[in-house]
């Protein structure tokens, strides 16, 4: 026995096919009677059809149309240029950076709240910054530098390879170099 998708009720015989707010409802004679728009011919409908595709999903598709092997070459795409220079993540910061900031704030006559509305950073972090409290995040010292014109990275150095091999003629092998790179990192941890 068939239910009002509507109301739910069990409807006696096939019901009514009506068509509520562009939706096509089975519906109980009540239902009908209350909400139903425009009626539909009263054909039993069949419960166990194909479901339809949505229209967004497109029609079936097409035996004869074979999907691309390959994408076509793009005409005209840049390709974004190699930067040149050093890189941000080549650079560290000063170690007095916060000096460095805290002068050059005063030396343009600007006071904190200023300068941190225009680097687009809260005045508590820039006052962490200039106490030394915060490191400054690479946006911020790109709207520092830019603000104040001062430079607050440094460039990294190449790392001198002091080993046996390479005093012999040899290169370093990569026990040499992971054992540099081990006592840069533990000298960074200790300033």
């Amino acid at each position: 026995m068939p239910s009002c998708e509507l109301c739910g009720r069990n409807m006696k015989g096939a019901g009514r096919n009506v068509t509520i707010e562009g939706a096509d409802m089975l519906v109980c004679p009540q239902c009908a009677a209350k909400f139903g728009g425009h009626t539909r011919d009263p054909a039993p409908r069949r419960i166990h059809s194909a479901p339809k595709r949505p229209s967004w999903i497109g029609g079936p598709p097409e035996p004869s149309r074979a999907p691309p092997t390959s994408a076509p070459p793009r005409a005209g795409v840049k390709r974004r240029p190699k930067p040149r220079g050093a890189l941000l993540d080549d650079m560290i910061l000063i170690e007095d950076y916060a000096q460095a900031i805290r002068g050059a704030r005063q030396k343009r006559n600007l006071n904190q709240e200023e300068l941190a509305q225009k680097i687009g950073e809260r005045v508590s972090t820039l006052q962490g910054i200039e106490s030394g409290r915060l490191k400054p995040t690479k946006k911020t010292i790109r709207g520092l530098e830019r603000e104040l014109e001062i430079s607050l990275l440094e460039s990294i150095g190449p790392v001198p390879i002091k080993s046996d091999r390479a005093q012999s003629g040899g290169s370093p092998t990569l026990g040499d170099v992971v054992r540099i790179k081990r006592k840069k990192s533990q000298k960074d941890k200790a300033t």
